[in-house]
């Protein structure tokens, strides 16, 4: 089961709530769907606030519309001006019925206890002929990192602890959709390489991402100085190349409608 406070918590810290340059890379394809899609809408719904670049696209693309931005904590709407917002609960997403004619999410539905309740009122939420575009991880996204972290835990711990939170698979996800009777399901796949010069920087990144695992059985001790210096030294005996630690995105892009 998913900790909420934990992950509550994670989302409240002021340093998590910048806007991370690589949410804002994949917030980029979602952009690039839209902008191919020549439709109309007057209200629009996003799940999980993890950047502002969507939200400005939206904002210019659809000018006259109301946008409501849902996020399960309340520090993620302070500082924001005429926005309309929703405190939503991952668990259980409670969506007002033929509502919305987009719904968009940016690395955020992967994160519950039951995607196919929330895939549920997602598609009752949408008005007919509404969008539903998402963007979850994929398999192997940052594995430089999860798998340079289940070598140290072997070397300290002598087993490994869960060190990201599990995903959807491809197959799944399509099984879903159709099942729920949205029509004409896509789903693509993109994977985004980034060279950091600086492994400090790159740990940085990954942290306000909030992708940190959220789950009641996540490890409760936080790591010292030796784990994180054993950590750099075994991702740069493998991830290290040409001057620069490598870490690679891995995302898939999904895209669905409701008659």
């Amino acid at each position: 089961m998913i900790n909420k406070k934990f992950l509550k918590l994670l989302r409240s810290q002021n340093k998590y709530n910048k806007n991370n340059f690589i949410y804002e890379i994949i917030a980029k394809r979602i952009n690039d769907s839209l902008d191919l899609l020549k439709i109309s809408a007057t209200d629009i719904l996003e799940i999980g606030i993890n950047e502002d670049l969507t939200f400005d696209y939206i904002k210019d693309k659809f000018s006259n519309c109301k946008i409501t931005r849902g996020d399960i904590c309340e520090s993620k709407f302070q500082n924001k001006k005429l926005i309309n917002y929703l405190k939503i609960n991952i668990s259980n997403l409670e969506l007002k019925k033929n509502t919305y004619d987009i719904v968009y999410s940016n690395f955020f539905l992967h994160i519950c206890d039951n995607i196919e309740e929330n895939l549920q009122s997602i598609f009752d939420s949408l008005k007919s002929n509404g969008l539903f575009i998402f963007i979850i991880p994929g398999s192997e996204n940052i594995y430089q990192l999860i798998n340079s972290m289940y070598k140290v835990d072997q070397m300290l711990y002598s087993g490994s602890y869960s060190r990201h939170n599990p995903t959807v698979s491809v197959n799944e996800i399509f099984k879903l959709l159709k099942k729920l009777r949205f029509d004409a399901p896509t789903i693509n796949a993109d994977k985004i390489r980034i060279e950091y010069s600086n492994f400090d920087k790159l740990l940085n990144d990954i942290k306000t991402m909030n992708l940190s695992y959220c789950y009641n059985d996540k490890r409760q001790f936080i790591e010292n100085k030796q784990y994180f210096r054993m950590l750099k030294d075994t991702y740069e005996n493998q991830y290290f190349k040409n001057n620069n630690y490598i870490l690679d995105i891995d995302l898939n892009i999904i895209t669905a409608w409701k008659k």
